[in-house]
């Protein structure tokens, strides 16, 4: 399929086509070709050095990105190809004239996407690309070696501008986009604009404008944080139009363009999330719903009040909002992955329509998504690590701080979500209970610090189905949560309840009026911020729990708060914390190894029984005890391990069978969170919703 300029699709196909890859019997395809590597010594910045520039899309007129007012970038967005998974974009960049016969352009694709945490920009699903000059010419262009997201174009010095055409393919099987990606369903998709963009090296992504223009199938809406030219409604939403389906939107800096994901379908609804009694004080928020079948556009009452809920219990938690207003963009569809992404003003939800249904099938991760990505606007949107808030999107990014980033917003996604009614005190006890057993089995601590597991964090992402336990993962998130649990908790005790992480969290994240802009912190303003609210040696923690190797996890956090975490007889009452549970059998407690339902091994502990035994993730385990394998066969043999019965295993390894003798005599343990008696319990304060 061709590329070619959108307002142009009716024009002179078979010319474009041949421009599209060149023709060799076109002149103006094979221009003069210079030497379009770097030269040594010369810093990417000052690739054009000689007259700086900017990138725009579509409309001529930017000016140099070091001027005051750089005119703005424009992009041209084609969906009417998004239910075959295409998507076109078409950018124009104006460039100043040069007394140079040719001379080299440098551009960017967003190689560190805000959200991604690593270099994951989509790059690869790129599957056209051409650049021309203001004449129409091809122009040659190849990338920078070992660089992939930069290329260079020649270009002749009398060109005004410079044309680009691509095509990008959508629904593309990848393990580094996640959520910042293109995609697509039958009747509905999600569009991330900084995976259709260029951009000029020279650009300074705050300064930069970029309006864009939107093509929509027939029939079709959108939704978006970005503001229509034409602002007709209260929510920003663009109704597809009878001159074409184009939608235009108001120019706005590089940065809040690639923080504005587009999500668009035939069959939408919309619901305000402000409490009439709250409007005076919260600015507007809507949640906007897009579905692939028109029956499930209509949500459960009871899930809205708690989305609802959600954003009044978070404004008397912070007590200020860095927005205007804010667009809750959720799909709900099961033709999407399920997905979730942070933005300054919205945010990107995918969950699948039987979750959706009632407060009660609504739970776990999928309850916590839309709560989390919405605080993420005030803990990394907003208040972002100094590290991670560069002035482009092709910087290296400093991660360590993502314990505050993904934790505190874990900790304060998962406060709101109690404190708005998703989810019970009983549920929250249960979590806690969940992820401090989790931790407790966390070896990887002993050589990685959780500082670390930040810094390393794009190459964590994907889980590790082999001893993943010792590679670590992205603990970040909820240790995170436990790390500012506990900090919770220490400054209720010192205050004697008359402060608490509410209030660091009222002064920290909290922004004054009008100003949106991200404001970055460090290591040292966290710490500062903390003992402003409790003088207490918040360095020293931070030291202890985040920054050093630990031989296990101090789980003191449960004391702290009027419970007890320990090793018991007794099987916890809580579901997910069981021995039993329907993915497996999780003897992780006591005989250090966890199976899945089939037998196969799962999880291993170091030092544990399993690992004497030189039990391994490749087994598979066929008996117990002579009879033939099942959870419940473990179960029982466990149990007689305290008489001092044998406990062993029939496993099969490849193609090899082998019976494996477990010296354990301990009978079943657990890991159990119980209430201290005479201790007042904490969770119940920290829970409580503010009225």
């Amino acid at each position: 399929m061709e590329i070619e300029p959108v307002c142009q699709r009716d024009g002179a196909r078979q010319c474009a086509q041949r421009a599209r890859f060149g023709d060799p019997s076109n002149s103006s395809t094979v221009r003069r070709r210079a030497n379009r590597s770097l030269q040594p010594g010369r810093p990417l910045g000052t690739v054009f050095a000689t007259a700086a520039w900017c990138v725009t899309l579509l409309v001529p007129g930017v000016a140099s990105s070091q001027d005051a007012n750089p005119a703005p970038m424009r992009m041209e967005i084609d969906l009417r190809d998004l239910s075959r998974q295409l998507i076109q974009a078409e950018i124009t960049i104006p460039i100043p004239q040069s007394d140079e016969a040719e001379r080299t352009v440098a551009l960017w694709y967003p190689k560190w996407v805000p959200g991604s945490h690593g270099p994951g920009g989509p790059i690869a699903n790129i599957a056209g690309l051409t650049i021309k000059d203001s004449a129409g010419a091809l122009l040659p262009w190849s990338r920078t070696p070992g660089e992939v997201f930069r290329l260079e174009a020649t270009v002749p010095g009398d060109s005004e501008r410079l044309h680009i055409s691509l095509r990008y393919i959508a629904d593309q099987p990848t393990t580094t986009s996640f959520g910042h990606d293109c995609f697509s369903g039958s009747n509905l998709g999600v569009v991330s604009p900084g995976a259709l963009l260029w951009y000029p090296e020279s650009a300074d992504i705050d300064r930069q404008q970029i309006a864009a223009r939107l093509h929509l199938p027939p029939g079709w809406q959108a939704a978006t944080a970005l503001r229509p030219v034409n602002d007709r409604t209260d929510n920003g939403v663009g109704e597809a139009t009878d001159e074409g389906h184009i939608l235009a939107y108001q120019a706005t800096s590089l940065r809040t363009f690639v923080d504005s994901p587009i999500m668009c379908g035939q069959h939408y609804q919309a619901f305000d999330l402000v409490e009439e009694n709250r409007r005076d004080t919260i600015p507007p928020h809507t949640l906007h719903v897009f579905t692939d079948d028109a029956r499930n556009a209509r949500l459960n009452d009871k899930v809205v009040d708690g989305y609802r809920a959600m954003v009044t219990q978070t404004a008397w938690l912070i007590g200020s909002h860095p927005f205007d207003r804010f667009d809750i963009l959720l799909a709900i569809t099961d033709e999407l992955p399920k997905n979730g992404l942070e933005h300054s003003r919205s945010t990107f939800n995918v969950l699948p329509p039987a979750v959706m249904k009632s407060p009660a099938t609504l739970k776990g991760w999928d309850r916590l998504l839309v709560p989390h990505e919405y605080l993420h606007a005030w803990c990394g949107k907003y208040r972002r690590p100094a590290g991670m808030l560069t002035r482009d999107f092709h910087s290296p990014k400093d991660t360590e701080l993502l314990w505050v980033y993904e934790g505190l917003t874990q900790y304060l996604g998962e406060l709101v979500e109690a404190r708005s009614g998703l989810m019970s005190p009983d549920e929250f006890r249960h979590r806690l209970a969940v992820e401090l057993r989790r931790a407790m089995h966390q070896q990887g601590r002993q050589w990685r610090t959780l500082a670390d597991t930040g810094a390393a964090s794009h190459i964590l992402r994907a889980g590790s189905p082999n001893w993943g336990g010792l590679r670590r993962s992205q603990d970040y998130y909820m240790e995170g949560m436990l790390f500012w649990l506990e900090a919770d908790a220490l400054i209720r005790r010192h205050s004697g309840a008359q402060k608490s992480l509410d209030d660091f969290c009222a002064s920290f994240l909290g922004s004054k009026p009008g100003s949106a802009a991200p404001a970055p912190f460090t290591r040292r303003d966290v710490v500062r911020s903390l003992r402003a609210v409790a003088d207490l040696d918040w360095d020293g923690l931070i030291q202890r729990r985040i920054e050093s190797y630990q031989e296990q996890f101090d789980p003191s956090v449960a004391r702290l708060l009027g419970y007890d975490f320990r090793l018991q007889r007794e099987a916890p009452a809580i579901p997910s914390a069981t021995f039993r549970h329907q993915s497996g059998i999780d003897a992780l407690d006591s005989l250090g190894i966890a199976f899945n339902t089939s037998g196969d091994v799962q999880h291993l502990l170091l030092g544990s029984p399993a690992d004497r035994a030189r039990m391994s993730p490749r087994m598979k385990a066929l008996g117990v005890n002579g009879r033939t394998w099942s959870g419940p066969r473990l179960v029982e043999a466990l149990t007689h391990s305290q008489n001092g019965r044998p406990l062993s295993l029939l496993v099969a390894e490849g193609d090899e069978l082998r019976t494996i003798q477990l010296h354990y005599h301990d009978g079943p343990r657990y890991w159990n969170l119980r209430r201290q008696p005479g201790q007042p319990d904490l969770l119940d304060e920290i829970l409580k919703p503010h009225s």
